[in-house]
């Protein structure tokens, strides 16, 4: 991650190792383009109880939380759940690190990487009614995606350093 790190910081096209960091996506692209859609991770309310959904943290470190009206108020990340009788909005981290769709790819990978942040959640900005502005949900970016997207060290290269 180090490297990886490097490369964000480098603008991905300055290094040696650029071949072999995240080849299948350009640092500049938006967002949108990698993002998993927001339905896809399953939101929970705020208003479930820890005991109803115990299992979905087991195997997920953090999900999003959505209110009554879908938006997304929060995220709940595994090592903050501690009663199993609460309600997952007493238990989230709000608000929840929110980029546009318009974001970098590059950027939101800096700020995985520097704020060490588990989820970031993908907003898209709409007129409303031609006089308020607004924004909600459409996507999210894990670390979990990020690990995926760096690509393994070819045997070459793992050869020369040993």
């Amino acid at each position: 991650m180090v490297a990886l790190r490097i490369e964000v910081l480098l603008g991905f096209n300055k290094s040696m190792l650029s071949p072999y960091l995240l080849p299948q996506v350009l640092p500049g692209n938006p967002i949108e383009r990698i993002m998993l859609p927001l339905e896809t991770v399953r939101p929970l309310s705020g208003s479930l109880e820890l005991k109803k959904v115990v299992m979905r943290l087991y195997r997920e470190p953090v999900v999003p939380i959505i209110d009554d009206w879908g938006s997304c108020i929060g995220l709940l990340h595994r090592e903050d759940c501690c009663e199993m009788n609460a309600p997952l909005s007493t238990m989230m981290r709000s608000p929840p690190p929110c980029v546009t769709t318009t974001t970098s790819i590059g950027h939101v990978v800096d700020l995985v990487l520097k704020k060490k942040y588990k989820m970031v959640i993908v907003v898209k900005h709409s007129n409303l009614n031609g006089t308020t502005h607004g924004s909600r949900a459409v996507g999210v970016f894990t670390a979990e995606q990020l690990h995926n997207l760096v690509a393994p060290v070819p045997e070459g290269l793992k050869q020369k350093h040993t």
